[in-house]
C-alpha cells in the first residue's frame, strides 16, 4: 500500500515537508553547547519553564532556513541550468560537514557554565536562547548547502512553506525532547551519551548528503 501524497499543482508537498524534517533533525540532533544548555534548562527549571529555550532554538532554525529559501528563489533561475552540479556540490558539502563532526565525536562538549541556573521569566529565557543560537552562522550555511541541491524548494510558495514547516517542527520536537530529558533525569548527561547523539546526528548529515548526490542517478 503506497503512502498518501499531498499534491499542490502537481507537486508532491509531502516530499518537501519530509525533506525539511530530515534536514531539521540532521541539524538538531548533534549535541553541542546549545543542546547541553537545553538539557540543563530542563534540569534546573523543569519541562514547562524550559520549553521557551527549545522554542527559541527552533525559531532561529526556521528564520535561517527561510532566509536560505529566499536566497534560493532569487538564484533559482540561474542555478536550475547548472544541473547536476548543484546536487553534487550541496551533497558533498553536507558529507564534509558530517564527516568533520564524526572525526571530532570523541571530544567532550565544552562546559557551559552555570548560566542556565540564573532566574528569569519565559520571555527572557526565550530571548537568551534566541541570541545564543543566532550568533552561529553555520546554521545558515547548512541550509544554503541543502537548498543548493534541492533547488525545487524555491520554485513555489507551497514547496517552500512545506520545507520550512518540516524544519521547524522537527527542530522544535528535538529541542523539546532535550528539555524533557533534562527534566526527567535531573542530573548531568554523561560524556558517552553526548558522543552517541553527536555520532547519530552527524551520521544523519552524511546520509542526507549521500541521498542528495544519489538523486542524480534516479532523477
Amino acid at each position: 500500500m503506497r503512502a498518501r501524497c499531498f499534491r499542490v499543482g502537481g507537486v508532491d508537498i509531502s516530499f518537501f515537508f519530509l525533506s525539511g524534517a530530515a534536514a531539521g533533525l540532521a541539524l538538531a540532533v548533534p549535541l553541542g553547547a546549545i543542546g547541553v544548555l537545553l538539557v540543563h534548562e530542563g534540569v534546573s527549571r523543569g519541562l514547562r519553564r524550559g520549553i521557551p529555550g527549545a522554542a527559541a532554538v527552533a525559531t532561529v532554525d526556521i528564520l535561517y532556513c527561510a532566509a536560505a529559501v529566499g536566497a534560493g528563489a532569487l538564484a533559482g533561475p540561474v542555478v536550475s541550468g547548472w544541473t547536476p552540479w548543484p546536487q553534487i556540490v550541496g551533497g558533498s558539502a553536507l558529507i564534509a560537514i558530517g564527516v568533520r563532526g564524526l572525526v571530532g565525536v570523541r571530544r567532550t562538549p565544552a562546559a557551559v557554565g552555570g548560566m542556565v541556573t540564573q532566574p528569569g521569566g519565559s520571555l527572557r529565557r526565550y530571548a537568551l536562547f534566541l541570541g545564543l543560537t543566532a550568533i552561529n552562522p553555520a546554521t545558515l550555511l547548512y541550509f544554503t548547502a541543502i537548498l543548493t541541491a534541492l533547488g525545487q524548494v524555491s520554485q513555489a510558495p507551497a514547496t517552500a512553506i512545506a520545507f520550512i514547516a518540516g524544519v521547524g517542527i522537527a527542530s522544535f520536537g528535538w529541542q523539546a525532547l532535550l528539555v524533557a530529558l533534562g527534566a526527567g533525569l535531573r542530573h548531568r548527561m554523561r560524556p558517552s551519551f553526548q558522543r552517541a547523539t553527536a555520532a547519530l546526528g552527524n551520521g544523519l548529515v552524511v546520509a542526507l548528503g549521500v541521498a542528495l548526490v544519489l538523486q542524480i542517478s534516479v532523477g
